[in-house]
C-alpha cells in the first residue's frame, strides 16, 4: 500500500522532468510526450481503481467518495475534488501534446508549455495523499456532496473542461499567426473551435437542466459568477467562429481572430478561477481554492502572450483588399457583437470582484427583498442583504437590454439568412418583418396569454411585454429566413458538398439558438409563482389542488423512528426520504392521471437561524439559491417536482419538514428547540415556454455536431 502511493507520487515528477526534457531535446519529444502521456494515463486509471474499490485510506476517496455511491458517481469523483480535477486536465493536455507534436516548435510547444503548469501543480495537490488516523476516526468516510449525486455529475464537468482544454491547445499556433503571419493555426481552430462550440453548448445546455431540476438552483439559468463566467467564454469562441471560415493572415482579420483566439483561451482559464474563488456567492464551489494562484498565472500568461504577440503582429504588413459584401459586413456585425457581450459580462464579473474586495454594497436589493424585509426578523433580513451585496443581478433591468438586442440582430439576421437573391426585395420582406412586428407588440399581444399575473414581480414583467412581443416578431422572421436558408430548394445542383457540409448546418444552428434563446427570455421574464398553505398532519392523504389542473397527494409517513440513521457513514441521522408524493394533472372532463411519483424529504440535521424556521423562510430558499446556499447545512437537500408541459412547465416545491416533529401515530408535537409552526408552504413556479427552450438548442447541437464532424474541407473555402 505505501509503495504503491510512493509510486503514485514519484510518477508525477518523472512526468515533469520529461516534459521539461520535450522542450530542450526536440529531436527525442516525442518519445518524452508519449511516456509522459502514458504515466498520467496510468495514474488516472489508479485513482479511477481507488475510487470504484472504495479505498478510503487515501484521503482523495475518503473525502469525496462513499459506499452508498453507484460505481458510475465514484468514478466521476475523478473531477469531484481539485487534485482529480488537475490529474484530469493534465492526462487530456499531455495527450493532445502527443498529437500536436508533429507540428512546428510554436504550436507544439506551446501545448507542452501549457502542460507544465498543471503537471506542477500535481505535485502540490495530487490525489494520492493518505488519509491521517484522525480522519478515519472521525468518519470511515466523509461522501460526496449531496448536490453532486446526480446523473448529469458524470456529463456536465467533463464537457465544460474538455471544452477549455479545445479552446487552450491551439494557443501556441496562434502566437505564430500573430507574429508571423504563418502556421498551421487556422487549420487546427477551424478543427478543435467547431467542436468546443459544441462541446461547451452541450455542456452549459446540461448544466441547465442539471440545475433546473436541483434544489440550490430551481432556474435554468440565474447569471451565477460562474454561469456569467462560462457565458463569456461562450460569447468570445462564438466571435471568432464567425470569422475563421474566410480568415486570411494578411486580410482584416488577420490579427483579429488569432487574438481573440488567445483571449478565449484565457477566459476559460479565468472561467475556472471564478469556480474557485470565494470572494462571491455561487451555486458551483464544490472545489475549493486551492488552484487559484495557478489558474491565475495561466490565465495572465495567455493575456500577456495575446498582447505582446499582437504588438509583434505589425511589424508584418496586412493588406484588406477584400471588397467588403453585405455578407462579411453581417459577420462582421455577429463578431464584433459577440465580443462586446464577452465584454459585458467580464464587466460585471470584475466589478463585482472589485465591490466584494473594497466592501462596496450594491444600490439596490432586487425587488422580493422589500417583502421579505416586512415580513422577516432581523437577522434574516441580514443574511439576505449580505448575499445580495456580494453578487446581485438585475434581472428585469438585464432583460430589457437584452430583449431590444435579440430583436435587432433577429431582424439583421433574418434579412441575412433569407434566400432571395434580389438586395430590394429582400429589404422589402425585411421591412415588412419590422412593421409586422410592431403590429403585433401593438394590437396583438400574444405573450400576454402566457403570464397569469401571480407572484411578486408582476410590475416590472408587464414592462417587458411590448418589447417581448416585438421580438417574438422578429424571431418568427429570424427562424422562417433559416429554415428557408436550410432547405434544398435549388440549392443541390452543382453545389451539393457544399450544402449538405455548409448550408443546411448552418442555417438550423442559428434557428435553433433564436428558438431557445427566445424561449429562454420568455420562461425568465414570464415567470411567475404563487404559494399554497398547508397544514400537517391535516394534508396527509389528500388531494390538494395547487393550480387549475394540478393536485398532488402526500402519504403520511409510515418509516419507524429506529430507521431514521440510514445514509449516514457514522451512524448519524442525516436526512433521508420517507413518505410518497404523487403529482396529478386533470383535464377538462374532470379525469386524473398521474404525471410525476416520487418522495420527499422529512427528515434532516439542519440547523436553522432563530427564530427563521417558518414558511417565510423556505419562500426565500426556494427564489433566491444564494441564500439557500449560505444558510443550507450541507447535508440538506430536496428537488422539486416538475410538470413538463407543451406551453409550461410547473415546479412544485414541498416543504422539509423534520420528521422528529411528529409522533408514531404522525401527529404533530412542538419542538421545544426549534418552536416549527404546523404551517407551510408549497411554492408552485411556473416557466412558460420551456418547451422551445429544449428543443432549440437541442436542434443547434445536432446541427452543431454534425457541422463539426463533417464540414472540415468546407470551412478551408474563402467566404
Amino acid at each position: 500500500m505505501i509503495v504503491g502511493q510512493a509510486i503514485e507520487v514519484l510518477s508525477v515528477y518523472i512526468v515533469l522532468f520529461l516534459l521539461i526534457l520535450s522542450l530542450f531535446i526536440p529531436k527525442f519529444s516525442r518519445q518524452f510526450l508519449w511516456t509522459s502521456f502514458l504515466i498520467l494515463l496510468g495514474l488516472g486509471l489508479s485513482l479511477w481503481s481507488h475510487l470504484a474499490f472504495d479505498h478510503f485510506h487515501y484521503a482523495y476517496v475518503w473525502r469525496y467518495s462513499a459506499l452508498e455511491l453507484p460505481l458510475y458517481l465514484k468514478l466521476a469523483n475523478l473531477w469531484g475534488g481539485e487534485e482529480g480535477t488537475l490529474l484530469f486536465l493534465a492526462i487530456l493536455l499531455s495527450g493532445f501534446a502527443v498529437k500536436f507534436s508533429h507540428y512546428e516548435s510554436w504550436t507544439e510547444r506551446g501545448v507542452i508549455l501549457l502542460t507544465l503548469p498543471f503537471v506542477f501543480g500535481l505535485i502540490f495537490w495530487h490525489p494520492f495523499s493518505l488519509t491521517s488516523e484522525a480522519q478515519l476516526a472521525h468518519a470511515p468516510y466523509q461522501g460526496m456532496n449531496a448536490h453532486l449525486t446526480k446523473f448529469w455529475m458524470a456529463f456536465h464537468p467533463p464537457l465544460i473542461f474538455i471544452t477549455y482544454l479545445l479552446l487552450l491547445v491551439p494557443s501556441g499556433a496562434a502566437a505564430e499567426m500573430l507574429v508571423k503571419g504563418t502556421g498551421p493555426w487556422k487549420e487546427i481552430s477551424l478543427k478543435y473551435s467547431r467542436l468546443a462550440w459544441v462541446i461547451l453548448s452541450a455542456g452549459l445546455m446540461s448544466g441547465m437542466w442539471w440545475a433546473y431540476e436541483d434544489y440550490f438552483y430551481g432556474q435554468f439559468w440565474h447569471w451565477d459568477p460562474v454561469q456569467t463566467a462560462s457565458f463569456v467564454v461562450w460569447c468570445f469562441l462564438t466571435a471568432y467562429l464567425h470569422g475563421l471560415r474566410g480568415y486570411r493572415p494578411d486580410g482584416s482579420l488577420g490579427r483579429i481572430l488569432p487574438a481573440l483566439s488567445l483571449l478565449t483561451a484565457s477566459a476559460a482559464i479565468g472561467s475556472m478561477l471564478v469556480t474557485r474563488n470565494g470572494e462571491l456567492v455561487s451555486s458551483h464551489r464544490y472545489l475549493g481554492e486551492t488552484s487559484i494562484k495557478l489558474l491565475a498565472f495561466i490565465a495572465l500568461s495567455l493575456l500577456i502572450t495575446m498582447i505582446v504577440a499582437l504588438i509583434l503582429s505589425y511589424r508584418r504588413r496586412i493588406e484588406n483588399s477584400t471588397k467588403m459584401t453585405e455578407s462579411r459586413f453581417m459577420i462582421q456585425i455577429a463578431l464584433w457583437g459577440f465580443v462586446l457581450f464577452g465584454l459585458m459580462g467580464c464587466y460585471f464579473l470584475g466589478e463585482a470582484y472589485v465591490r466584494a474586495l473594497l466592501d462596496i454594497p450594491k444600490d439596490k436589493p432586487p425587488i422580493f427583498f422589500a417583502l421579505i424585509a416586512n415580513v422577516s426578523s432581523s437577522d434574516l433580513v441580514n443574511l439576505l442583504k449580505e448575499q445580495h451585496q456580494r453578487w446581485t443581478v438585475d434581472n428585469f433591468g438585464l432583460n430589457q437590454i437584452l430583449v431590444p438586442i435579440v430583436f435587432v440582430s433577429a431582424i439583421f439576421g433574418g434579412h441575412r439568412f433569407l434566400p432571395v437573391s434580389s438586395f430590394k426585395l429582400r429589404l422589402f420582406i425585411t421591412f415588412g418583418a419590422l412593421l409586422g412586428s410592431l403590429i403585433l407588440a401593438e394590437y396583438v399581444r400574444p405573450l400576454a396569454l402566457f403570464y397569469d399575473g401571480t407572484g411578486i414581480t408582476s410590475v416590472s414583467t408587464r414592462r417587458n411585454f411590448y418589447l417581448l412581443d416585438m421580438l417574438l416578431g422578429g424571431v418568427v422572421y429570424f427562424s422562417l429566413s433559416s429554415l428557408l436558408y436550410s432547405l434544398p430548394i435549388g440549392k443541390i445542383r452543382g453545389q451539393k458538398k457544399a450544402y449538405f457540409n455548409y448550408i443546411a448546418p448552418v442555417g438550423l444552428i442559428h434557428m435553433g439558438v433564436m428558438i431557445g434563446l427566445f424561449s429562454a427570455l420568455c420562461a425568465m421574464i414570464l415567470d411567475s409563482n404563487s404559494i399554497k398553505k398547508i397544514t400537517f398532519p391535516d394534508a396527509y392523504d389528500q388531494r390538494i389542488n395547487i393550480s387549475e389542473h394540478h393536485s398532488l397527494e402526500i402519504k403520511r409517513p409510515t418509516v419507524s423512528l429506529s430507521n431514521l440513521g440510514d445514509y449516514s457513514p457514522d451512524g448519524k441521522a442525516i436526512f433521508r426520504s420517507v413518505t410518497d408524493v404523487t403529482l396529478f394533472l386533470r383535464n377538462d372532463r374532470d379525469n386524473t392521471h398521474v404525471v410525476d411519483q416520487g418522495q420527499t424529504l422529512f427528515q434532516d440535521d439542519r440547523v436553522p437561524m432563530a427564530n427563521d424556521v417558518g414558511p417565510i423562510r423556505q419562500y426565500c430558499e426556494t427564489v433566491d439559491y444564494r441564500f439557500a446556499r449560505s444558510s443550507r447545512s450541507n447535508s440538506h437537500m430536496l428537488n422539486p417536482f416538475i410538470y413538463r408541459g407543451i406551453t409550461y412547465d410547473l415546479q412544485i416545491w414541498l416543504p422539509a419538514i423534520n420528521y422528529l416533529d411528529f409522533d408514531q401515530n404522525g401527529q404533530y408535537r412542538k419542538n421545544s428547540k426549534t418552536d416549527n409552526p404546523t404551517e407551510f408552504n408549497i411554492v408552485v413556479k411556473k416557466f412558460p415556454l420551456m418547451t422551445g427552450l429544449w428543443f432549440g438548442l437541442g436542434l443547434c447541437l445536432i446541427a452543431g455536431l454534425y457541422y463539426a464532424l463533417f464540414s472540415r474541407n468546407s470551412g478551408a473555402k474563402k467566404g
